[in-house]
């Protein structure tokens, strides 16, 4: 059987855990005596023996924060996991890191890996925001970041993906683009590739998905190389540009086009969502959308350190917060 933890106990008995480490610490003054004789009866019934983390959870010794990302070989995740660490590093705490690798399954497996360690809050950049195991977590303690669930259950953190698309788009449509291209991993229900793929539309007023070019993740280009080659002989007399979902989307689109002897800005005009440092040194650069990565795990720190500091069980709303992001124009398009 499963041993119990604080968070369940909290959870039976209807406070929150610090109020039940309070109890455990003999610190009945931060509660009734009502709640007092509740978390009592419910420790008697179930038999729970507080673990040496449980009873540090009051004196703010604890100081972990479990992170669950989606997958560690995204550039984007080493930029957040830098911001993460070097914000709980600057308070104290500690940071217990686990990897999904793209698998919901593993990412449920992880989360309560991270439970059943007590760590005080959680921060997770998730593979599936609608994976159920959201449904246990309260906003007092955790925050998401990047895919957004389409019923938040906790505090989330995304950049503008509709409107900095829709402006760049725009952009490339007054430097005399005539048609234009939205190239991305399948759309499936994953928030950021559908918002930036509707800032797209947006932009460009197209009716249908004819403008929309997807491919699977793999390493064989052969796919995507022969919808571009179809692209570009429709085309032949037009101006055409594409705009890559994110950075490694772009890798992809660049090796397709080197294949069928084509290059940018010569032959077809290109952007991106994500500015990675090597964009800015190959020549010509390539044009993007930069997003603040880094500030977003600082943020996300802040979010969590600001809610679990607090000992309050808040229940609040949860928030959806929106991260600037920046126009980088070099010379692709």
């Amino acid at each position: 059987m499963e041993k119990l933890t604080i968070k369940d106990i909290a959870r039976l008995v209807g406070v929150s855990t610090a109020t039940v480490s309070y109890y455990l610490n003999k610190n009945y003054s931060k509660m009734s005596k009502v709640t007092r004789e509740k978390i009592r009866v419910v420790i008697e019934e179930t038999d729970y023996r507080p673990n040496s983390v449980a009873r540090n959870l009051a004196k703010n010794e604890n100081k972990m924060i479990g992170v669950s990302v989606a997958d560690i070989t995204n550039p984007f995740t080493s930029a957040v996991l830098s911001g993460i660490y070097d914000a709980c590093g600057s308070k104290g705490y500690q940071v217990v890191f686990t990897n999904a690798s793209g698998s919901y399954q593993r990412e449920a497996v992880n989360i309560n890996k991270l439970r059943q360690e007590e760590v005080s809050g959680l921060i997770i950049d998730p593979v599936d925001p609608d994976n159920p195991i959201y449904k246990v977590l309260s906003n007092d303690t955790s925050v998401m970041l990047d895919r957004q669930s389409d019923s938040p259950k906790i505090d989330t953190i995304v950049t503008d993906n509709f409107k900095s698309v829709s402006v760049f788009t725009n952009k490339m449509i007054k430097s005399g683009y005539e048609e234009l291209f939205f190239v991305s991993w399948p759309l499936g229900s994953i928030s950021t590739r559908v918002k930036r793929y509707e800032g797209f539309l947006d932009a460009t007023q197209y009716a249908n998905n004819d403008h929309l070019v997807t491919f699977e993740d793999t390493l064989e280009t052969v796919d995507l190389q022969e919808k571009l080659q179809t692209i570009m002989h429709k085309f032949p007399n037009k101006k055409i540009g594409f705009f890559a979902m994110n950075g490694r989307v772009l890798i992809k689109l660049l090796h397709a086009m080197q294949d069928l002897r084509l290059s940018y800005p010569e032959d077809y005009g290109v952007g991106a969502y994500e500015d990675l440092e090597w964009m800015g040194v190959i020549k010509p650069g390539i044009s993007c959308i930069h997003q603040y990565s880094y500030e977003i795990g600082l943020k996300s720190v802040d979010n969590i350190l600001k809610k679990i500091e607090s000992g309050k069980n808040t229940n609040a709303k949860p928030k959806l917060i929106v991260m600037a992001t920046k126009m980088v124009i070099r010379k692709s398009y």
